[in-house]
């Protein structure tokens, strides 16, 4: 159910790779996930929110990160969103936590107390929708990381990409389009269509997000290049 509302919710978003309900999973497999909430309506499941630890260079601990926040397009304006927002704020302040940081409009989260502060950053994220709400005490000071499911390669991506490296071809390699990982991973780049309908891998583009699965991506390539070019090593059959 929470997979469905993730993916409905970020289907028009302009900035989504629609990938948040991997996100997801990815917390809930290494038990990263300290808040997950829903709220339904007759039993329908209509909006779900996270919240995950985070960690801040200066040392500062127990300050958390919202997101995502998911709520059906038929839902939303309805105030679900604000309402969610506010038990998760909740929830945290009951467990002692030091604050909470997300990226996201000020615009928006600035009715939460969220704010933008010099002192606190996330690398290669622009400082102007990347906010923070103190819970209790000082704002920190430092560069923040959330958690590492949300930069890498989802479990079920990293399978899409292992089979892909594994029947690679110079010619390229013929993939199912309307699947979903597929569509993550064209979305990241990794992937691109070429003339002849097959889709090239590109190492170089995987390298940003898994630098094990790149190092492998980018052998693979290489001796399939070199494999291509020598008329004897292409006459081995395997």
């Amino acid at each position: 159910m929470i997979t469905e509302v993730i993916k409905a919710a970020f289907k028009s978003h302009p900035l989504s790779q629609q990938t948040g309900h991997f996100t997801i999973s990815d917390l809930r497999d290494a038990d990263a996930l300290t808040i997950s909430l829903v709220t339904e309506i007759y039993g329908r499941v209509v909006a779900h929110i996270a919240f995950s630890s985070v960690t801040i260079s200066d040392g500062t601990t127990n300050w958390y990160g919202l997101g995502p926040v998911s709520v059906l397009p038929e839902f939303q304006g309805c105030r679900i969103g604000t309402a969610m927002v506010n038990k998760g704020l909740g929830l945290l302040k009951s467990f002692d936590s030091k604050g909470c940081v997300l990226i996201g409009l000020p615009t928006y989260f600035d009715r939460f107390g969220f704010k933008n502060h010099p002192q606190l950053i996330h690398e290669g994220v622009p400082q102007e929708i990347f906010v923070a709400k103190s819970l209790f005490g000082r704002v920190p000071r430092g560069s923040v990381e959330f958690h590492q499911a949300f930069k890498q390669l989802s479990i079920i991506e990293k399978d899409a990409i292992a089979d892909v490296i594994i029947n690679y071809k110079i010619a390229g390699v013929m993939v199912d389009k309307a699947n979903e990982v597929i569509e993550s991973i064209l979305k990241k780049e990794i992937l691109t269509e070429m003339p002849n309908g097959k889709f090239m891998l590109r190492p170089s583009a995987l390298e940003e997000y898994d630098t094990y699965f790149f190092k492998i991506a980018q052998f693979r390539v290489t001796e399939m290049s070199r494999v291509h070019k020598n008329p004897i090593l292409k006459a081995i059959k395997y």
